[in-house]
């Protein structure tokens, strides 16, 4: 046993989101307990203890619900649900939009740049979250890109995913009247700037302190503490993976 195996109830409710019920030498709790475990703890995934699943076959059901669009689609459903338990509307009508630089560990690895504000040669993952904090979709890509147009692919992802009550971006000074313009058009979504007031010093701005909060979270899974993954896609996954980490223990 391990602190991040999914308790009975937890399974419960995944069981129910995958509907498979096909037998297997290793069962799908057993599996997901292992991507869990590297989740959280960031071994590697030769260094996977011996008492779980081998690692190639996590790493095959990684790889293929990556491929799949699985992690999307858990992380969605476990978001409406979580949301319901908090007594919200499943759906988010606000969304809160930001992005966080990190450092690679690969070399000559794609895409890849140098955020010449943060100092970080690595990528970017860029996120937006509801206001309870949980992650909606996420977007990897180098850290040299500017976050207003970079964001144009994050919010396509988001109108993709089928959240009908959204209506509003929250965002900082970093995104723009011309990405407000386009997401008008185009997605029919209002993009809200939430500035900083003249006074000095360190300020919390309203409903923008809940992204911070969620790459603060984001921390705790040291799988997520640098850009361990050669591709962006699985980076991506592992931000699902510890959101999905997270919204199991309210269940």
């Amino acid at each position: 046993m391990y602190p991040t195996d999914l308790t009975d109830s937890a399974w419960q409710v995944i069981q129910e989101i995958l509907a498979d019920k096909r037998k297997r030498k290793y069962s799908l709790r057993a599996i997901l307990n292992a991507l869990l475990y590297l989740t959280k703890t960031g071994c590697q995934w030769r260094q996977m203890p011996n008492d779980l699943p081998p690692w190639p076959l996590c790493y095959y059901y990684f790889w293929k619900w990556r491929n799949e669009g699985t992690w999307e689609r858990l992380n969605k459903s476990l978001v409406e649900r979580r949301r319901q338990k908090a007594k919200r509307e499943a759906s988010p009508s606000v969304g809160v939009i930001d992005s966080q630089s990190i450092k690679c560990s690969e070399w000559g690895v794609v895409p890849k740049g140098y955020d010449g504000h943060k100092k970080v040669n690595g990528r970017k993952r860029h996120i937006i979250v509801d206001t309870l904090g949980l992650v909606l979709v996420v977007v990897v890509h180098a850290a040299n890109q500017h976050d207003s147009p970079a964001a144009r692919a994050v919010l396509t992802r988001l109108a993709g995913q089928g959240y009908e009550r959204m209506n509003k971006i929250l965002a900082d000074s970093a995104y723009g009247k011309k990405l407000a313009r386009w997401l008008k058009r185009s997605y029919g979504l209002l993009l809200e700037v939430v500035k900083v007031s003249e006074l000095a010093g360190f300020q919390v701005l309203p409903m923008r302190w809940k992204v911070e909060r969620t790459f603060a979270w984001m921390n705790w899974s040291r799988r997520l503490s640098k850009d361990y993954e050669c591709g962006v896609n699985s980076h991506e996954s592992f931000v699902y993976l510890s959101n999905i980490n997270r919204m199991l223990k309210h269940f």
